[in-house]
């Protein structure tokens, strides 16, 4: 009965040694986990927070239906989220103020770009300049 028993516990023996697909699979799955947490703790480390930096740009886009229209980027350059971006602009004929118009934009997450439009009722060719300026933002 001895010898049986230790025939088994010899085959359970046989059973638990790896192969080597086994242990090629977790010597991957270790490097991968490795330079995961790598990559990670150097963005920790490096990672320097910044005020968030919004400009805008804006630039005559008619169409059909609104031939006053203008397309409108707002960027984010910093290194942190504006929050609830209100984007001025005004249109300006002769040095005097004809008309003003607003975009708001709920977030502008750091390093990205967000589009609008914003249409006017007056001609843009009647004006001499188009004023485009971040009015306001949060940081959340």
């Amino acid at each position: 009965m001895d010898t049986h028993h230790q025939k088994d516990k010899q085959k359970d023996n046989n059973h638990d040694e790896k192969n080597w697909l086994e242990w090629l699979v977790f010597g991957i799955s270790l490097l991968m986990l490795l330079a995961i947490f790598g990559y990670l703790g150097y963005q920790v480390k490096t990672y320097n927070p910044s005020d968030p930096e919004v400009m805008v740009e804006a630039r005559h886009d008619p169409s059909a239906e609104s031939p006053n229209r203008y397309q409108v980027t707002v960027m984010n350059k910093g290194g942190t989220t504006a929050e609830e971006v209100i984007a001025e602009f005004t249109l300006f004929s002769n040095g005097k103020e004809k008309e003003t118009s607003e975009l708001q934009i709920a977030f502008a997450p750091k390093d990205s770009k967000r589009e609008g439009w914003v249409i006017f009722s007056v001609q843009p060719t009647a004006s001499d300049s188009v004023v485009a300026r971040v009015k306001s933002f949060k940081k959340p």
